[in-house]
């Protein structure tokens, strides 16, 4: 009998045999790993259930599995009989053909992503949770693997000779491409270990958090730390610190390769939308905006929200157009693994379902031509985000703790307002709605996250974004038009008019790619009316070009030379902290250090505890506070450190350690005392 071809994904090469067949001439593969599966489970389960652990959803969890692949397997075994193939022709037929491959990977691959779940569960805290990395990661690419357009006759040269041609092909725009894209990356890379001038305490915090849990041994990647953020960001960060060195700019450069990447897929997913020269305006607009070189610049986890996005849409895009199942498969794992970065990427997974449920109202039979496609997305994104899952599963509290502190509503904000102000419900939203949609010609961060003197548009672009967000607005039928708005306005109203303090810059990186989106239609726009006024032409294109010019240079300048030397960012703490860290990390004395900083400051600060590496000290309290500090021991070296609040102090420490030395230092921007050490040979 001869088996049936694979339609490309999800449907099998091989025919199977009969029951006959199957026992007879032996157990195909697949049947072989179900049967193996579903028994090995079966095992754990009861095994699980013997013990009588306290957590019984393990043990049902572990049966379900067990009870599926089981399933699996006698449906397989009891299929119409289609002829008996000796066990040689079966392999031959199963390594030549696509769809055994294809299945063996789906479910070889989410059995070990189960498996890297369960057992970060399970494990110790203190134990090396390296295997549960390596599983999920083969799980993973197993999973996606089997979605791939491969075709086994092809050999390596042709791939290689395509490839050739490809590259030929796109010559000058890849050159073009490299060119702007070293730009961006040199505008992110620059003196990153002074400018910011300040190392905010989040990165600090962030920094640490990264370095604790690469160990050794290996933390666990896929549970929650500080703030409730997924633990796998730190690894992230972590292992660029490994690379690039556990300083201020090993800490960021990971940051400032992400939004390099970003420049790439905006352009990327505007040139699918709109077209190339749609992709080169808003691909440059991102590069030398000063909001986004800001974040690329931090050491922290924000800035991955807008290459999610865009990545994920330009899958989806290039899906919908070519309907191959890859395309939706990766999709789907950037939407996954969004869920392990800062909790805006999850707004990716939200866009992608607002925009499908969209289309599937408005344009006939999408959900016949792509429901197989979406399922492939959903698989996907739910085999990259399981272990985490399986995390909000047992501690369901971290999945939402974030948003119910920053949301108006869960908060008590609103109501708190209502009855301060004495402002109606209407009154307040509109408000919230108000600040947030100005903030890119009007409203200025209030944050010290950024804390810019202006807009997060320069005045050009704020100009052309109304005209663009315009535009779309009035042909929002178009798909790539509606696409556009559902991101921009999903964004803009779950991440700042419904939670507290708007706009806070840090939580709505993830709209950065569209504002440039928005900003390059609206000079197109604009370019297309010019051309049917007055023609085209290389002056149309000239000025073009000098207002990119002009766009670039304000916000260089704004960036660099106006912003930068304020120190404004990490607020005036950061400063403090950054100063006084880089003071102590050169030292190499052993003094421990006595901080006379609380309640303004404690040594525990992220800035602090990231700069000055492994450096002892201790807090020591306001006078009549309870204090378990240690008294300093004449026989070690004793550096006291006084912010300027508490500098009345520093009386009594001479007259207790006369014949100290004393360091006063100020601040480079305005000379206001940062703070004064005190410090005491042994």
């Amino acid at each position: 009998m001869h088996g049936r071809r694979s339609n490309g994904w999800f449907s099998s090469a091989e025919t199977e045999a009969s029951p006959k067949g199957e026992e007879g001439g032996g157990l195909t593969p697949i049947s072989t790993l179900l049967l193996v599966i579903g028994l090995g489970f079966a095992l754990l389960g009861q095994f699980y259930f013997f013990c009588r652990r306290e957590y019984v959803w393990d043990g049902v969890f572990l049966w379900s599995v067990a009870l599926f692949s089981l399933g699996l397997f006698l449906w397989r075994v009891d299929r119409k009989a289609h002829g008996r193939r000796r066990p040689g022709q079966r392999w031959a037929l199963w390594l030549c053909q696509g769809g055994s491959p294809r299945a063996l990977a789906l479910i070889g691959g989410a059995w070990f992503v189960g498996l890297s779940g369960w057992l970060a569960r399970r494990w110790p805290e203190r134990a090396d949770f390296s295997a549960p990395l390596w599983l999920w990661g083969i799980g993973v690419v197993s999973s996606l693997l089997a979605f791939m357009p491969f075709r086994w006759k092809e050999t390596r040269w042709c791939c290689v000779s395509s490839a050739v041609r490809w590259v030929r092909a796109r010559r000058f725009e890849l050159a073009g491409l490299v060119v702007l894209l070293a730009a961006a990356l040199a505008l992110r890379l620059v003196d990153l270990e002074h400018v910011p001038a300040n190392l905010g305490g989040d990165e600090g915090t962030q920094g640490v958090a990264a370095l604790r849990l690469l160990g050794p041994p290996l933390g666990n990647p896929f549970s929650t730390g500080w703030f409730s953020v997924p633990t796998m960001s730190f690894l992230a960060w972590g292992l660029s610190m490994r690379v690039f060195g556990e300083t201020v700019a090993g800490l960021r450069t990971l940051s400032a390769l992400i939004g390099t990447l970003t420049v790439l897929t905006t352009f990327l997913l505007a040139r699918e939308l709109w077209g190339r020269g749609v992709g080169w305006l808003a691909a440059s607009l991102l590069a030398f905006s000063h909001f986004h070189i800001h974040f690329s610049r931090l050491g922290s986890n924000q800035i991955a929200d807008g290459l999610c996005v865009t990545l994920a849409l330009w899958l989806l895009a290039r899906g919908l157009r070519s309907r191959r199942a890859i395309y939706f498969a990766l999709a789907g794992a950037v939407t996954g693994m969004g869920w392990y970065g800062y909790f805006g990427a999850r707004l990716v997974g939200i866009v992608l379902v607002s925009y499908c449920a969209w289309r599937l109202v408005v344009q006939v039979r999408f959900l016949s031509r792509y429901g197989r496609l979406l399922l492939v997305l959903v698989w996907a994104a739910l085999v990259v985000a399981a272990p985490l899952l399986f995390h909000y599963v047992e501690h369901p509290e971290a999945m939402v703790s974030r948003a119910r502190q920053v949301s108006i509503f869960a908060s008590g904000w609103l109501a708190r307002e209502r009855e301060i102000t004495g402002r109606s419900t209407a009154a307040l939203m509109l408000q919230q709605l108000w600040k947030s949609v100005s903030a890119f010609n009007y409203t200025l961060d209030p944050t010290y996250w950024y804390h810019p003197s202006i807009p997060l548009l320069d005045f050009v672009s704020g100009l052309l974004f109304v005209i663009g967000l315009f535009w779309a607005t009035a042909r929002w039928r178009w798909p790539a038009n509606g696409l556009l708005l559902l991101w921009f306005w999903l964004a803009v109203v779950l991440g700042w008019v419904v939670t507290e303090n708007p706009p806070s810059s840090m939580r709505l990186t993830i709209v950065a790619p569209a504002l440039a989106a928005l900003v390059g239609l609206g000079l197109k726009w604009l370019v297309a009316w010019a051309r049917r006024m007055f023609g085209g032409g290389r002056v149309l294109w000239g000025l073009v070009l000098a207002l990119l010019a002009a766009i670039a240079a304000l916000n260089l300048h704004y960036y660099f030379a106006v912003y930068t030397p304020t120190r404004v960012y990490g607020n005036p703490s950061a400063e403090v902290a950054t100063e006084l860290g880089r003071y102590l990390a050169q030292q190499d004395d052993g003094y421990i250090v006595y901080f006379y900083g609380p309640p303004f400051m404690y040594w525990g600060h992220g800035t602090l505890r990231f700069m000055a590496g492994d450096v002892v000290g201790q807090d020591v309290p306001q006078a009549g506070e309870s204090s378990q500090a240690e008294e300093p021991d004449p026989r070690r070296g004793a550096r006291f450190v006084f912010l300027s609040e508490r500098l009345g102090e520093l009386g009594l420490i001479r007259t207790r350690y006369p014949g100290g030395v004393e360091v006063p230092v100020r601040s480079d921007v305005d000379g206001r005392l940062l703070y004064v050490s005190y410090e005491v040979a042994p």
